[in-house]
């Protein structure tokens, strides 16, 4: 059976870090069937915390602070059997909603996944996506017609054409419309969630920067909205020609290696997984830029990505490999300081260094890593 995993529900999005305030969740059941168990959980500080509360006579009640607003989930416990939450059946009787300061209101018949919430950011959600109804519903209508085709047509290039091209028109619709609620709409939170949606994985500051300052001090001043504009500062400071941020990660011997450590020589950063197959057809690239330039004063720093629980496939994957250089990968963290100063979210993903610690380039895949290198440690001659 399909799982649900906890931690990844609730990691995205949240706001995080404000002053904690009290909340109060006041829950009603209006056809009670038998006992029920409930669970509110949060995330805090990357960590799971969970509080019960009975069901009695159809109603519960938690109290607490809240950093908020948050996402949190409640879990109804029909049956009284013990409960994974890290890892929850598909069938598990759940609900995210966002959580915050002051009065939230939870009420449903029977099962919480069915239940309507009331307070102030529960309903601005509301509001936000049924401002993208329209093109949503064209989204999951492309992705029906594309579930439905046959494998011969799947296998069509101009079938995979024809539906790529929707796909792109759709998406760019989206983030039309995206951008209009967020210019009639600067002071909701959810501007911030849409530009953060409209700004993707590779963000251009250039476009996202003047969107994001057409938001309300209120909300650009919020923990997440201060988050944000730290990463389009990070953003813009890894560009080529910038100095190289510095960053401190343990080594597979548990020694901590600093990039300033390798003053004095090119560096490749090479940001990678064991589970990310592209990741490791680069590999066989990097070996040979390795062997054909190390004695110029070139090497490699490879910063493995997976969760501490993989180290095994890590430590694996180095020798199959032979990721004869240094090699780091943080034994607590998913994500190492490593790759929260080079804003890492796709792999693979490297960085050039030059001698001076300054960004040479970036994105170097294939033969064009040996090309680079051949530019840049010739003309150091």
């Amino acid at each position: 059976m399909k799982k649900i995993t906890i931690l990844a529900l609730l990691s995205c999005p949240v706001f995080i870090k404000a002053q904690p305030a009290k909340f109060v969740l006041n829950g009603k059941v209006t056809k009670q069937s038998g006992p029920v168990k409930v669970y509110l959980n949060q995330l805090i500080n990357e960590k799971l915390v969970i509080d019960s509360a009975d069901v009695r006579d159809g109603v519960f009640r938690f109290e607490g602070t809240v950093d908020g607003p948050i996402r949190a989930m409640l879990i109804f416990d029909h049956k009284g059997s013990t409960m994974d939450f890290m890892q929850l059946p598909a069938d598990a009787d759940v609900r995210i909603f966002y959580l915050e300061k002051g009065d939230t209101k939870i009420q449903t018949q029977e099962n919480v996944s069915k239940a309507h919430v009331t307070s102030t950011t529960n309903q601005l959600e509301i509001d936000y996506n049924n401002s993208l109804k329209t093109v949503e519903k064209a989204i999951s209508l492309i992705t029906k017609s594309y579930t439905k085709a046959s494998a011969a047509e799947k296998a069509n290039k101009e079938f995979q054409q024809k539906m790529n091209q929707r796909y792109a028109v759709a998406y760019e619709a989206k983030k039309l419309m995206q951008q209009k609620y967020i210019a009639e709409n600067p002071g909701s939170y959810f501007s911030l969630l849409a530009l953060e949606d409209v700004a993707g994985i590779q963000i251009d500051p250039d476009q996202i920067e003047p969107l994001f300052q057409k938001l309300t001090p209120e909300i650009r001043n919020t923990p997440e909205g201060k988050a944000f504009q730290e990463e389009l500062t990070r953003i813009r400071n890894l560009t080529v020609g910038n100095d190289a941020p510095d960053f401190e990660v343990q080594d597979m011997e548990g020694k901590m290696v600093r990039l300033s450590d390798f003053k004095g020589k090119t560096v490749l950063l090479d940001f990678w997984a064991s589970w990310c197959e592209p990741c490791r057809r680069e590999h066989q690239y990097v070996r040979d830029a390795y062997r054909k330039f190390k004695d110029k004063n070139f090497t490699v720093i490879s910063i493995a990505l997976d969760p501490p629980a993989d180290r095994a496939y890590v430590i694996q994957a180095i020798q199959e490999d032979s990721l004869v250089w240094t090699n780091l990968a943080d034994p607590a963290k998913d994500k190492n300081q490593a790759a929260k100063a080079y804003s890492i979210k796709l792999i693979p993903q490297n960085y050039l260094i030059d001698s001076t610690g300054m960004i040479f380039n970036r994105d170097l895949h294939g033969e064009s890593l040996s090309q680079q290198l051949s530019s840049l440690l010739l003309n150091q001659e």
